[in-house]
């Protein structure tokens, strides 16, 4: 996590010779191809910029991008806002915090926007202060974004929407003053931009709504004042969604094709394509980011670059004919470079974006223009990013990267002072994490793992089904053990002896968890299973009972009913999977009903015997027939190494699920934390 190392070689430049080719957006041009798209972190105070949100964008530059857009930022405060700490420019006072945000980006070399955005009728009573506005009197259905149910809005008034549209250009004017290279028009996801564009959302029958043509009238207005406001030759750009997944989606593949032509017509300089989907069919059908596929925009950013307008004012496809002449940015877990590199060499897009692998891996430019790329940390699609900010209103959280969301999210690494020997006991993330932040800092650094690889419980986490995203993991930190010269000894048990013997300086302790004692009567009866031996071997019987519906359980239930096995789950709250992302949460839940899985909730179970569960919901006694019982009941601590040795050695930590049960995020934090700290004190 330090900040970006020299250049020593440039070997991807002639790997990925279009990826780091210069280009242009309006007459503005950005050194590579690679952009860091909008992607909110919710680190503002109240929407004021903070140190935490200057080095979040400080980093990413120097990390290598050409071009940074700077996050989701309200137009029009309270009204507009998602979070009450969802960034500002809807006054002149917020110019000055701004301005630090493009001074640090332009120092290391690359160009910044900022998003202009409005919440519009996803906005919550409870942030805005009152009740949220929208094109219509429509209320925001189960929304893919956020998974949550939406508040009715107010239907705005056209002096209203001609207010809004004037607060859009006022915000443009002042991140031009602020030293913004340009701005981006937010149209995507549930905000204001794609209500309008929406049939779903905008039902209106005046000069906003009625027709494809009326309904890009408010993004039309917005892209010709704010190039008032600026200048012609300042960039505006729109990030757009061409098109609305499910049958609740309100934009077709030719609305959205029209809306690019229109957006050019209004002097757009640029279109970033996206696609937004409904989750009431997205449900039953899409698959979590920890499984979906690569590139998922190019097929659509070869539609668009197709678009052309007719004399008639109908959009046509004609292949091979004029196209639209501004630039168009696509990606969707594209990260990779040869993925990146071909879609630029087909002519498929003009420019990449590289969001969540550059929350994940600040040096992702950088790291892939010196053919490193195999170093580079990889996002996993726990969406844990977006989860954090839109669900719990926290601040951005990242399974792959530990700093960001910390107080000040500064990622400069303070070098040891004195050169400490120190042994990791535990090849999870983390103590992975502990172990390649200490060598970082320059320590001697042993890890020592019982199993036959490392990698802990991700090796688990990837055997239910579309969990293929997580995989990399594993590989990236066998290869930051061996670039930062750690020591992995592996079929290794650590007792307080061989500690001993190695003399250590500093001991961390990650030996992760154990599964925990469920206390229910016949735990011991010879149809139950552990989690962990199901997952491995899939070995179960014709009926399959579940004892617990965590992530766990809920997962391994959709993996068993997918090979036609009668599955129920009994969990005692009364949701399934409440740790889970919601996106993610939400898709699983659509796959268990669609697959048939019987669910119990606020059920206890308290017998099982051999061919039934016996259990409780709402004071009645209930019984199901099994075959296999299979208990997801949690995990504890395996921390029993730690308690006999945390006073044997003069500095020693307790990491990851051994200190605390919890997700691959919190123990990749808890193994950096324990890095940085060693050798600076006695704890």
């Amino acid at each position: 996590m330090n900040s970006t190392k020299t250049v020593l070689s440039e070997n991807g430049a002639k790997k990925y010779v279009n990826l780091f080719k210069p280009g242009k957006i309006g007459k503005l041009e950005v050194k590579n191809r690679i952009v860091m798209p909008a992607m909110g972190t919710n680190m503002s105070d109240s929407g004021v910029v903070n140190t935490a949100v200057i080095n979040h964008y400080a980093r990413r530059a120097a990390g290598g991008a050409g071009l940074i857009i700077v996050e989701v930022t309200c137009v029009d405060s309270p009204l507009g806002l998602n979070t009450p700490d969802m960034l500002r420019i809807d006054e002149d006072a917020h110019i000055k915090g701004h301005r630090k945000i493009t001074d640090a980006v332009h120092n290391h070399d690359a160009k910044v926007f900022l998003q202009l955005s409005h919440t519009g009728r996803g906005a919550k009573a409870d942030v805005i202060g009152g009740q949220p506005v929208g094109p219509s009197e429509v209320t925001m259905p189960f929304s893919f974004m956020m998974g949550l149910e939406g508040e009715k809005p107010r239907a705005l008034t056209l002096s209203e929407i001609e207010t809004i549209e004037d607060k859009y250009a006022d915000a443009a004017r002042r991140a031009k003053e602020a030293g913004y290279d340009g701005v981006e028009i937010h149209s995507t996801g549930y905000y204001l931009g794609q209500q309008f564009l929406s049939k779903q959302a905008n039902t209106r029958t005046d000069e906003y709504g009625g027709t494809k043509q009326k309904r890009a009238r408010f993004l039309e207005n917005v892209i010709r004042k704010s190039k008032d406001a600026c200048g012609t030759d300042y960039p505006v750009i729109i990030k757009l969604s061409v098109m609305e997944l499910g049958k609740m989606g309100g934009i077709s593949l030719l609305d959205g094709m029209y809306y690019s032509y229109a957006s050019e017509r209004a002097g757009a300089d640029a279109i970033e394509v996206l696609a937004g989907a409904w989750n009431e069919t997205a449900g039953k059908k899409d698959k979590p980011e920890t499984g979906q596929a690569k590139g998922l925009t190019f097929p659509l950013c070869s539609l668009m670059k197709m678009t052309r307008v007719a004399g008639n004012g109908l959009v046509n496809f004609l292949f091979g004919k004029k196209a639209l002449s501004i630039p168009i940015i696509g990606g969707g877990r594209t990260f990779e470079p040869e993925l990146a590199e071909k879609a630029l060499a087909s002519k498929r897009c003009d420019f990449v974006y590289m969001g969540r692998g550059m929350l994940a891996e600040p040096d992702l430019p950088s790291l892939i223009l010196n053919d490193e790329f195999e170093l580079a940390r990889p996002c996993i699609g726990c969406n844990q990013c977006v989860n954090e900010q839109l669900q719990f209103r926290r601040r951005i959280g990242c399974a792959g990267c530990p700093v960001m969301g910390l107080e000040d999210n500064d990622y400069t690494l303070q070098h040891a002072v004195d050169t400490k020997k120190v042994i990791v006991v535990g090849g999870g993330p983390a103590g992975c994490e502990a172990a390649i932040t200490a060598a970082k800092r320059g320590h001697i650094v042993t890890l020592v793992e019982r199993e036959n690889t490392i990698g802990g419980q991700i090796n688990l986490a990837v055997l239910p089904l579309y969990k293929q995203n997580i995989v990399p993991l594993i590989d990236f930190y066998r290869n930051r053990l061996i670039h930062h010269g750690v020591t992995v000894r592996l079929n290794e048990e650590a007792t307080k002896e061989t500690l001993e013997n190695m003399h250590p300086d500093v001991v961390i302790f990650a030996t992760g968890s154990k599964p925990g004692s469920s206390g229910i009567k016949g735990a011991d009866n010879s149809v139950v299973k552990c989690y962990k031996d199901v997952l491995k071997n899939k070995n179960t019987g014709k009926r399959v009972v579940i004892v617990g519906g965590g992530t766990v359980g809920s997962e391994l239930a959709l993996m068993l009913a997918q090979q036609k096995k009668i599955v129920t789950i009994i969990e005692m709250s009364d949701d399934i999977a409440a740790k889970m992302a919601k996106t993610a949460q939400s898709i699983l839940k659509g796959h268990l009903q669609q697959t048939g899985v019987t669910i119990h909730l606020l059920s206890n179970v308290t017998e099982i015997k051999n061919d039934e569960v016996l259990f409780e919901n709402n004071g009645k006694q209930m019984s199901v027939n099994a075959d296999t019982v299979i208990l997801c009941t949690g995990d504890e601590k395996e921390n029993s190494l730690y308690n006999e040795c945390k006073d044997s050695f003069g500095e020693t930590y307790n990491v990851g699920d051994s200190n605390s049960i919890a997700d691959i995020r919190l123990a990749v934090r808890d193994g950096y934390l324990a890095g940085i700290k060693v050798g600076c004190a006695t704890w």
